[in-house]
């Protein structure tokens, strides 16, 4: 078999790269329908190689295209990461060889101090995501995707209304404790807590704009969860008439008493009846309510977020 060769990533490598990332997402497609058709390989390729400081490396054998790496700097949990994005990898046949591209291209990221690399990888490739493994990546968090449809109601003991700005100082307490929820383990987030100041003044710039559906439930008078829905632009791990689940919290003296529940099922519903078929959604690994929560409401992954640090 011919040697593997690797050389710099650049313009002559972006159509052999788009027909690599045609080639993975047709299989990804195969195993998740609910993902959308990818009708532009090349522009997919090209977004994430005109980004600012992107960097990667492309792979052949015998003249023949074998994969490619691409990444850029991202700022994430406010630091800066360098970050292998949705369409930034794709490989050919045996996936071991994405670890001789990852140290192809990654001397030059932690020599220019990118010493926090971020890879998406399709979750239904075993293999690549065990090669990321064996390069000390974990898995983070992950993209979901499912059906919406006309939920029977959950009976949570609550009722779910469209929420106004008058309800946005309570979606600023619920989201505060949501962040404090993932500072101890096992998440040992790193968040910094915003002040209530803080928070509900994001709430008051971006809460009520056209990008987001904001619902809350209340019990007795108090608001006890909030649910906020995002028009997420498409691209490879979101279609068209989809909308994401962006943030759904429940009060801690609340939970696992059916606020959750209640309040998926109202969204679902709700989505189904406003023409959006599919919804998205994503969560970190590590917080243990939702990832035992979310599949139970009938999410399946798409994408896992890995990560490594370094050292």
């Amino acid at each position: 078999m011919p040697e593997l060769e690797i050389q710099p990533f650049s313009d002559d490598h972006l159509e052999p790269a788009a027909e690599l990332l045609s080639e993975r997402h047709r299989r990804h497609r195969e195993t998740e329908p609910l993902l959308p058709e990818l009708s532009n390989p090349l522009a997919a390729v090209e977004a994430d190689w005109r980004a600012d400081d992107a960097s990667g490396v492309f792979a052949s054998r015998g003249g023949e295209p074998v994969g490619y790496l691409i990444a850029a700097p991202a700022a994430m949990a406010g630091t800066s990461w360098m970050r292998v994005w949705i369409g930034g990898q794709a490989i050919r046949g045996d996936r071991d060889p994405m670890r001789d591209l990852y140290a192809a291209a990654a001397q030059r990221w932690v020599d220019e101090g990118h010493t926090r690399h971020a890879v998406f990888a399709p979750s239904h490739d075993a293999e690549l995501v065990d090669a990321w493994f064996r390069l000390s990546f974990g898995a983070a968090a992950i993209f979901a995707i499912r059906e919406t449809g006309a939920e029977e109601g959950f009976d949570g003991g609550v009722t779910i209304r469209p929420g106004t700005p008058d309800d946005f100082p309570d979606a600023a307490r619920l989201e505060i404790a949501m962040s404090e929820s993932m500072v101890p383990a096992p998440s040992f987030s790193g968040i910094v807590t915003q002040s209530h100041d803080e928070v509900l003044a994001e709430w008051r710039e971006d809460g009520d704009s056209d990008d987001y559906e904001f619902f809350v439930a209340e019990r007795n008078g108090r608001i006890v969860g909030h649910t906020l829905l995002y028009y997420r632009p498409p691209d490879l791990r979101v279609p068209e008439r989809s909308i994401d689940l962006a943030q759904v919290t429940t009060e801690p003296e609340a939970r696992g008493t059916g606020v959750g529940r209640a309040m998926t099922a109202h969204v679902l519903r709700w989505a189904h009846e406003h023409g959006h078929s599919v919804m998205t959604t994503d969560w970190r690994m590590t917080n243990l309510y939702a990832s035992r929560f979310w599949p139970k409401r009938g999410f399946r992954p798409t994408f896992l977020r890995l990560y490594r640090s370094i050292p």
